[in-house]
Formats: C-alpha cells, structure tokens, sequence
C-alpha cells in the first residue's frame, strides 16, 4: 500500500469514528497498523494525522457554536488542525523499521494518547472500541484491544479473522446488560442555550421551576439532570431552593444537578424578593461593568461540576473541563483542571463515576475513575452547542462502550 493510500485509509476511518456509530468506532482499530506499517517516521507520522484530521472534524461547527457567533472561523480550523497536529505526535516516535516491534510499540502510542498531557486533548483513541468489542472484560479486554492494535501491524489478515472470532464470542457470551437500578433515573432536557446564551434570568427562573417540578413528581430515588441546567449554583440558590430541597429529603429523593459553581461566592443576607434571587443566579450580575463593593467580593472563578441535594448534599468537580473554552491556563479566572480530582462518589449506597460531558470524548478521567471500581456511570451533558454535529452521538456510544467494558449499568442525562 502506497503512502497515499494508507493516508487515504486512515482518514476514511477517522471519518467513520466521528460518525459515532458503534460499528464505525470499531474500525478506530485500525489506526495504528496504518501508522506503523509507513515506511518513514513521516509518513507514519501523515497516517496519524489523516485519521485525527478526519475523526476531529466535528471539532470545527463545535467550536464555532461554542464559542458563539463572534468567533472567528479560522479559530475553529486553528484548534482543529493543533489538536490533530498534537495527537498524531507519538506515532512517528513509536515508528519501527521491524514492524514485529509493534505488539508493544501500539499500545504505548496509545498510552501516549491517553496520559496527559495529551490526554487532555485525546479524543478518538482507538481504545474506545474496547467495550464494543469485548464486553465485560474489563482490565483484560482493555489489555486485548491495544495489544491487537500492534498485531493488525504484524499479521494483518490473521490478527482481523482473530479479532472477529473473539469480538463475536465475547458478544454472544456477553451476559444481559445489568439493568439501571428501578429506583435511578436519568432525565433528558430541552432547555436550549441556558449555559451558553446570553443571560435571561426569566428563562432561568422558569427552567428552575421545570427542574423542581421534574424532580418532585419522579418516583425515583435518585434523579440525574444535565449538565449547567442550572448555570451558576451558589448559597442564594440554596436559599430559593429551600422548600423543593426539604419536601426531597423528607421524600428520601437525591438530585444530581449540573451547575456552574463559584470558587467564592458572596454569602447571602436576607432574601426578601425574587428580583434580587435572580440577579444572584447570574455571574453577570454579580459583575457587572462598573464595579461595586457587592462585586469586588465576587471571584469569577468557577468549578463545572454537578451538585447533589436532598437526601444527601454534596458537589462533585469536573476534572477536566473543554481545554481553552473552560480550561485556560493564560486566562486567571477560569475552571480549574484537577487531574488527580476524585472521579467517584458514593450515591445513595451506589459508587457512581460521573463523567462531565467532554470526559466523555477522553479515556483519562475514564480510566482513573474505573480504578475505584464504580458501581454506576452517570454521565451528564449540555449538547446545545453540539446539536448540528455527530459530537453528542459520540459521547454517548463512548459511554455506552465503557459500561459494556466493565460490566456495569449507566444513566445518562443530556441538554439540547
């Protein structure tokens, strides 16, 4: 095979991956024999870079709705093309003339995918594919999926029928999907730009009241929104929540809610009208363009995370939020990355890992809350800003592999 077609293959399956499909994320499998079977450093290195260029596209609309409107488009290509560039980089130092090297050498260049700091950027790593084909394996099927990586670059044809034999038994012997326990419950919303528009506090208030609503009538015990339904959680929201928040605990309800939440907050007075509760929602209100002495107490620094109430009380941060939108580390006033940030919490006698929408795309958070050995992946996502791209398709077929890896039930809870 010519290095233009191997380059040509390459990209043809990165643009399956991005589909989303299970059956297309399967063939993510095969990047690395493309890359290792080059015939130079560079153009393994060209192999690797067609397929991130191919499976990062959505990157680009993504980017643009994310950002919003103002953004440039040339911004959107910039962070498509650094983060291909940066993802390809291992692939042409784990490069070996004797291509029997590459049972070991593919797993490591995954490994280099997956540990930061590439990691923090690692989308599409073949190693998704892992819980689609060999399911409840955990650890093992894992170790299996990278180790066949390197045997598609030695022994093409025997490594494929092989894979196809075990994939096929692994999932006629795969045993009942464990079933979301009857008293969780995942609830969907359709709130639209609540995180990402300008501010309303109307609209918040309103979908605030939806919320409590949702939450009083479920005849689960736990109930899991999306993620930043309610776009900034401090102590005043605590306060308008008071009597929705006692009526859960007496019911033995726990919410699990997304929300943007304020390193420092102001600590609240006296609540005497909603007005002023609304204007506390908003970070926009709190800093407003001239400053006053109520917003020098304010600390525009922010933790995404998900904040649990009602029958137990608790917040669980985002480990790592979407580098330079959320994460800039020349910016001093924003979402802290934490690495080694907790991935599991223990929920009504359940250890849930909870996965914060771009955790989903990446295998570090995963695979670091996985080592807690979870009993629940709860996985939670505000797609407004992904909704014209295959990016929200993704997310849930990765979270949906990861389950099936490990042999566990999951729930998940999507804004658009």
């Amino acid at each position: 095979m010519s290095a233009f077609h191997r380059s040509a293959a390459a990209l043809f399956v990165g643009l399956a991956l991005s589909t989303g499909y299970s059956v297309a994320i399967t063939v993510s499998v095969l990047m690395p024999a493309l890359a290792l079977r080059a015939e130079s450093r560079r153009a393994a290195y060209v192999s690797a870079l067609s397929y991130h260029a191919g499976a990062l596209w959505p990157l680009i609309p993504g980017a643009k709705n994310f950002f919003g409107p103002g953004v440039s488009p040339f911004a959107a290509f910039g962070l498509w093309a650094v983060a291909a560039l940066l993802l390809a980089l291992p692939w042409p130092l784990v490069w070996s003339r004797n291509a029997r090297r590459s049972l070991w050498r593919a797993p490591i260049g995954l490994a280099l995918t997956v540990i930061p700091p590439l990691g923090i950027i690692g989308w599409a790593s073949p190693l998704t594919a892992a819980g689609f084909l060999f399911p409840a394996t955990g650890w093992c099927g894992l170790l299996f999926c990278a180790l066949l990586t390197g045997a598609l670059a030695i022994w093409p044809k025997r490594a494929t029928v092989a894979a196809i034999c075990i994939a096929g038994v692994a999932n006629l012997m795969h045993p009942p999907e464990p079933s979301v326990p009857a008293d969780w419950k995942a609830i969907s919303t359709h709130f639209g730009s609540i995180a990402h528009g300008a501010p309303d506090p109307l609209v918040e208030y309103q979908t605030a009241e939806e919320i409590q609503r949702e939450a009083l009538s479920a005849r689960a015990s736990v109930i899991v929104f999306p993620e930043t339904v309610v776009p900034y959680w401090t102590a005043s929201t605590d306060i308008f929540w008071q009597q929705t928040l006692a009526k859960l605990k007496a019911s033995g309800k726990t919410v699990l809610i997304g929300a943007r939440i304020p390193a420092s907050a102001p600590v609240p007075g006296p609540v005497y009208d909603f007005s002023a509760e609304l204007a506390t929602l908003r970070s926009a209100s709190l800093v407003p363009s001239t400053r006053s002495p109520e917003a020098e107490k304010w600390s525009p620094t922010y933790f995404n995370g998900v904040v649990i109430r009602g029958g137990q009380a608790g917040i669980f941060q985002q480990r790592i939020p979407v580098p330079v939108a959320m994460w800039n580390p020349l910016r001093p006033h924003s979402a802290p990355l934490r690495l080694a940030g907790p991935g599991v919490i223990p929920i009504a006698g359940k250890r849930g890992a909870i996965l914060i929408c771009y955790e989903q795309l990446i295998l570090w958070p995963v695979l670091t809350s996985m080592l807690r050995q979870p009993e629940i992946l709860i996985g939670v996502a505000n797609d407004y800003w992904a909704a014209d791209t295959t990016i929200p398709r993704f997310q849930s077929a990765a979270v949906e592999s990861w389950a099936r890896l490990f042999g566990i039930p999951y729930v998940l809870a999507v804004n658009t």
